[in-house]
């Protein structure tokens, strides 16, 4: 924005004020509310799967997978369509308004779905994420735009940096806290925790609109005439300049004529906004600038500035096929990690932490508890075909019971337990008959697989918020934003080729994962 160039001592830009490292803060602390609610049901995949198995029969191996990937579904249907309108609130009602607005409604929307957990109503839970999905995508984009507004120019790849950090550092929280609270205490509050963490949001939200107040109040005071960047509308940069910076091409305008914020200066001494215009075309103009008098103004003089067009009256039409090309790539990237990591706390208990037990071994006593106060107590150890103990590992399922039939019990969730043909999907760990007095041994490796495999999915998110500012910082410095964003996707192609092809170790290709996530996203945004 060229505002900060065209006004003289006293005019500094939003970003010059001190107040944008308070609104930084205040703006990572509501986004990490989003970010640790967002996943808390890929981080309890298994958890959440036990305590609706007990909702009459409804949800199997069979269907849980399709309404566990539902509730991603309806959270994206809505993010298809809102983030074309959520850019025109955002320049209507400014940036920190429609922030305020997006975070309400991803509260409501988590409130709404933790009732669903609460009364194990699955149609609640859907409507919970529909709104949650109301205000998720649209908060991310009120969430970038107050970056924009309070850091521009060589600052603004670090706020994002930063930023998308602490994000993710809520991302890697859930990851941790969230079994913990599911398995200590129980799965509905782990939700209900999310709520909570989304209402520090939207507080956080409400703190930044004061700062801005503050900050407009601060420039009407200075007679500062014009901060029409506070509200949101910021004009937008050619999309071919940042990914090219780091090479120029000879020509009229040198380094020292192109100013901050997409500025360049003409070979009268002019200052022009750059509006939706590569930094090419920008040159070939300044070389017929003397055959353009319309164009010629006075320096220091703001109304007699060229008019660009705003983000809220370009249209579509307009867009180069550089912006496109970089949509289709975006959304193939995007797919390849976010779908990915709400099914890889599963995916781990399956491939590495929580494996299925061979097929060859059995209990001593089928039909009898295997481990806790109602279990034989000789034992009910498990073997093979010749009557030699089972070696099951750490990360194998201890063999369950195939039939259980207990009647006349108290102090547990139900009087009496009855299954004829025993599955994991009948055991709920959240009830002590099952956690203490019958399957204690399965319980206790489930409980320990799913923190583990919790962990060990935080590793793209903790690399992402560790690389993330000196990622961003580096771009800012060096530039070739193009050739990272080849590298990234390639990066991503390993990735999943090691998941698929191979049974080794998670943690290798979600390090590749983690470091190819920061390099994408410190550039694209």
């Amino acid at each position: 924005f060229c505002l900060s160039t065209m006004m003289n001592g006293d005019g500094e830009k939003l970003s010059s004020l001190r107040l944008r490292w308070a609104v930084l803060s205040m703006n990572c602390a509501a986004i990490i509310g989003v970010y640790y609610s967002f996943d808390i049901p890929s981080a309890l995949h298994e958890q959440l799967k036990d305590y609706l198995a007990t909702t009459n029969g409804n949800v199997d191996d069979k269907n849980y997978a399709m309404k566990f990937n539902l509730l991603y579904s309806v959270y994206s249907v809505p993010n298809i369509i809102l983030p074309f309108f959520s850019g025109t609130v955002i320049d209507s009602l400014g940036a920190h308004y429609s922030a305020l607005i997006f975070v309400s409604l991803l509260f409501i929307g988590q409130s709404i779905f933790a009732s669903g957990v609460q009364t194990k109503n699955y149609n609640i839970m859907l409507l919970g994420r529909l709104f949650y999905g109301f205000g998720g995508s649209s908060a991310f984009v009120a969430n970038n735009t107050l970056n924009s507004i309070w850091f521009q120019g060589k600052e603004l790849a670090l706020a994002f940096g930063i930023n998308l950090a602490v994000g993710r550092m809520g991302t890697v929280a859930n990851n941790w806290i969230s079994p913990t609270i599911a398995n200590s205490i129980s799965t509905p509050l782990a939700f209900w925790f999310g709520a909570c963490m989304n209402f520090v949001s939207v507080t956080a939200v409400c703190v930044i609109i004061y700062f801005t107040i503050i900050g407009k109040r601060w420039f009407h005071d200075n007679n500062i005439n014009s901060v029409n960047n506070i509200d949101g509308q910021n004009n937008e940069r050619s999309l071919t300049s940042p990914l090219l910076e780091d090479w120029q091409e000879g020509g009229n305008t040198s380094s020292d004529d192109t100013l901050d914020g997409g500025c360049v200066r003409t070979e009268e001494g002019n200052i022009r906004e750059m509006g939706p215009k590569s930094l090419l075309q920008v040159q070939g103009e300044n070389k017929n600038a003397d055959n353009q008098n319309e164009q010629q103004h006075s320096a220091g003089n703001i109304e007699d500035y060229e008019e660009v067009e705003t983000p809220s009256n370009i249209n579509q039409s307009k867009f180069s096929i550089m912006f496109w090309i970089l949509c289709i790539q975006c959304a193939v990237v995007y797919a390849c990690i976010i779908p990915f990591n709400n099914i890889l706390s599963g995916l781990l208990l399956e491939r590495n932490y929580f494996k299925s037990p061979p097929s060859t071994c059995m209990l001593t006593i089928p039909d009898q508890c295997t481990s806790g106060s109602l279990a034989p107590s000789a034992g009910n150890p498990s073997i093979d075909e010749s009557g030699n103990t089972c070696p099951l590992s750490t990360n194998v399922q201890p063999i369950l019971p195939t039939s259980i039939h207990v009647k006349a019990v108290d102090g547990f969730d139900h009087k009496s337990y009855e299954f004829e043909n025993l599955t994991s999907n009948d055991v709920d760990c959240s009830d002590e008959f099952w956690s203490k007095a019958c399957t204690k041994d399965y319980c206790a490796a489930q409980q320990r697989a799913t923190e583990t495999g919790g962990r060990v999915m935080s590793i793209p998110y903790i690399l992402s918020a560790i690389l993330s500012p000196f990622i961003g910082y580096a771009i800012d410095r060096i530039g070739y934003r193009a050739n990272c964003l080849c590298l990234a996707p390639a990066l991503l192609m390993i990735v999943h080729l090691v998941f698929a092809l191979t049974d080794s170790s998670p943690v290798i290709p979600l390090v590749g994962q983690g470091l190819a996530y920061a390099l994408y996203a410190a550039v694209v945004w």
